[in-house]
């Protein structure tokens, strides 16, 4: 057997050696620590043996001191590097190497260019850094203060490529800037940026007033999916600028894009991930597919939605426009996140520049997979929190962008997000925070997730309501025809239904969920599973499909009258389907907005046209207090299968007083009698003249209908 010897150290002073040979004396061994040029005897103070494997533990004079090279030195062997690159010191660098400032990453000026990367375990960081076209110079950074390595580089870089060649105990490693706001072709270097020339978009503020959370009306969108459909006159399909093309129109002179959203007067859009991801080629885009949530970078942005991704700062110049073109129009922008992984953890920038220290690890001490990804970010360290807040204020200070969407939010620790919030809300105070709340893995303790479980701990944040989706669609894991809700026309969930109604606040069938409806995200589909038109298709047949349009708009309209957030899936509004697939990430054309649907049932996009502004007209729907939603909304149920929501008088409530939903998810036509009611909504329609009275009428076969009281005739 080849002798050799390895060495790691394990705590901020104590190393681990261990001696792999055949013909070793442990009693004889005297083991040396070089530091930098310098060498001194380590003291040994446990020492065991098994077969031919020696290990010993040895106490260093001090503590660990980053940016040092550390190695291991015995007789008759070669001089071994220490590896330093061990989670055991992690919470040591975090108490004392935490680094605060806001210079990370490459920082641009005409005579100079300031660099800056935190490494704490590298003896040593190199700047590789373009001179002309393919050919680069090299260039070593200092350790200075806290783990960071530093370097003025003078001249004029802009646009210049770059990587860092980090060496952590002899494991030598070339990655791009963790912080890089600039990334070449396809993410191959890390680019340097002149925000300068972003000065010249101004930020515009939407003219419409938004204060809390249920004001909002989000529109779930990807910019590929939602532009590219052929049968549009969108130039630049697929793209962030084709997000904002005016007068545009289907092949029928329907509006889409831009005017497809001013038409149906949502008041945010929720974009699926624009960070810098891989799988889709950022010049030949239609050879592959993917929605984003495989992120390379949490600074840099994706390539392949941009017009010339050649050009580094043209994705910022795009990406920054669109957002004000959408304010102009009164759009607000939530973007989602995913903090909870990366696309491939080994070689991912954070792993590369520091090893074993962003990513949590089982007890046996296996990467954590409970995002089912591979890898779970470790939201928990100081420097990865930091890390995601950078991330979070760059993309709100540089693009102004209006809210975030956490995917797997219940991976991500409740100090982090809580950390995040106030220090961004300073910025904009508007600003809103919602997630996937789903409890998952058990890496992080229960209370420390931003979990809906936890929703006491962050006030300030939403979640998607499962239970709201669940009881309107049933299991969205199964097309069952044993598991639908009530959207579905399973009335044996009607109580259930009146519950999410509520906001899921009051005790009913289920002990309250929340304690404000701020924090009820309501949908019945999103980007993930089923589309709620498969669901129907699945239980009743595509024979019946007038039955299944008019049960998508019934759940369209629950959505639109409950209370909380509502949320609205592109394409959800005209029945769309993804060909009975529940996960399309990586399917290309099942996820586009079909525009020769919005043209065959264009009279389904005006219906929610219709009642968005319903929504917004009726203010009552702005209460979210759990004691409110008790006080002013009554609940009865009518012959069992007819839910009544009476509305009692609030100042909220002035337009329209003595207001009631009558809810029937049934096939029948249902009696009632409201004398001296004027009809506010029925059968699609809104009568805000007041034009007639309804007596003695009936709730029409799967319908909600809105009715308000008036003067009583004389």
């Amino acid at each position: 057997m080849q002798s050799f010897l390895k060495a790691k150290l394990v705590t901020k002073n104590k190393i681990l050696i261990m001696v792999f040979s055949t013909s070793f004396k442990i009693e004889n061994a005297v083991f040396h620590l070089c530091i930098n040029d310098k060498k001194e005897q380590l003291n040994i103070i446990k020492r065991t043996s098994m077969n031919d494997v020696f290990i010993y533990e040895v106490q260093m004079e001090h503590d660990f001191v980053p940016g040092t090279n550390y190695s291991i030195y015995i007789s008759d062997y070669p001089l071994v590097p220490v590896e330093i690159d061990e989670t055991g010191l992690a919470d040591y660098i975090d108490e004392y190497y935490y680094y605060d400032k806001n210079d990370l990453g490459s920082n641009y000026h005409k005579e100079y260019t300031d660099f800056a990367l935190w490494a704490p375990f590298a003896c040593s960081v190199i700047l590789k850094i373009e001179n002309e076209e393919n050919t680069f110079s090299y260039h070593a950074l200092n350790m200075e203060s806290n783990g960071v390595y530093k370097l003025r580089l003078y001249g004029d870089f802009k646009n210049k490529k770059y990587h860092y060649i980090v060496n952590n105990s002899g494991n030598i490693r070339e990655t791009n800037d963790p912080y890089g706001k600039g990334v070449s072709l396809n993410s191959e270097y890390s680019t340097i940026i002149d925000f300068n020339e972003l000065e010249e978009i101004e930020f515009v503020r939407p003219h419409n007033d938004f204060s809390h959370y249920n004001e909002a009306i989000i529109y779930e969108l990807n910019i590929r999916d939602f532009t590219e459909d052929k049968h549009t006159d969108i130039f630049n399909k697929g793209k962030y600028l084709g997000l904002i093309e005016e007068n545009r129109k289907s092949a029928k002179g329907n509006p889409v894009g831009l005017d497809y959203l001013k038409y149906l007067g949502i008041t945010h859009i929720q974009l699926q991930p624009i960070n810098d991801f891989r799988g889709v080629d950022d010049i030949e885009v239609s050879k592959s597919y993917n929605w984003g949530y495989d992120p390379l970078s949490y600074f840099a942005l994706e390539g392949s939605y941009s017009t010339d991704p050649t050009t580094p700062i043209e994705r910022l110049k795009e990406f920054r426009k669109m957002i004000s073109v959408l304010h102009e129009n009164n759009i607000r922008v939530n973007v989602d996140v995913v903090f909870n992984h990366v696309y491939d953890y080994l070689n991912s920038y954070l792993e590369k520049t520091v090893p074993n220290y962003y990513f949590r690890k089982t007890s046996s001490g296996k990467i954590a997979n409970a995002s089912g990804c591979g890898n779970d970010v470790k939201s928990e360290r100081k420097m990865m929190r930091k890390h995601i807040i950078d991330s979070l204020l760059y993309l709100v200070k540089t693009f102004d962008v209006d809210g975030f969407r956490f995917d797997l939010m219940g991976l991500i620790d409740v100090d982090t997000i809580n950390e995040a919030y106030k220090t961004i809300s300073k910025i904009k105070p508007n600003i809103m925070f919602y997630g996937e709340g789903w409890d998952m893995g058990i890496e992080l303790p229960k209370e420390k997730k931003a979990s809906m479980n936890n929703y006491e701990k962050i006030p300030n944040v939403a979640f998607f309501n499962d239970t709201f989706r669940n009881v309107l669609t049933g299991s969205v894991f199964s097309n069952s025809k044993d598991e639908i809700g009530f959207a579905c026309g399973n009335n044996y969930l009607i109580r259930q239904a009146s519950y999410i109604l509520r906001g899921s606040v009051v005790d009913d069938v289920y002990h309250h969920k929340f304690d404000s409806a701020f924090s009820s995200v309501n949908y019945v589909e999103c980007h993930d599973n089923y589309t709620f038109f498969d669901k129907l298709v699945a239980v009743y047949g595509e024979e019946k499909e007038e039955e299944i349009l008019k049960r998508c708009k019934f759940a369209l309209k629950f959505v639109l009258l409950s209370f909380g957030i509502p949320f609205i899936h592109m394409g959800q509004e005209i029945g769309q389907s993804k060909n009975g697939n529940d996960n399309t990430y990586n399917m290309p054309k099942v996820n586009n907005f079909n525009i020769p649907l919005l043209d065959e049932r264009f009279e389904m996009a005006t219906y929610l046209k219709m009642l968005i502004s319903l929504r917004k007209s009726l203010k009552i729907l702005k209460l979210h207090s759990k004691k409110d939603i008790e006080d002013y909304v009554k609940i009865d149920y009518w012959h069992n299968d007819v839910m009544c929501v009476e509305f009692k008088e609030n100042k909220l409530n002035k337009d329209y007083p003595n207001l009631f939903f009558l809810i029937n998810n049934t096939k029948e036509n249902k009696q009632f009698e409201l004398d001296d009611y004027y009809t506010l909504l029925q059968g699609g329609k809104i009568n805000k003249k007041q034009e007639y009275i309804v007596k003695n009428n009936f709730v029409p076969p799967i319908s909600i209908c809105v009715f308000y009281k008036t003067e009583k005739k004389r």
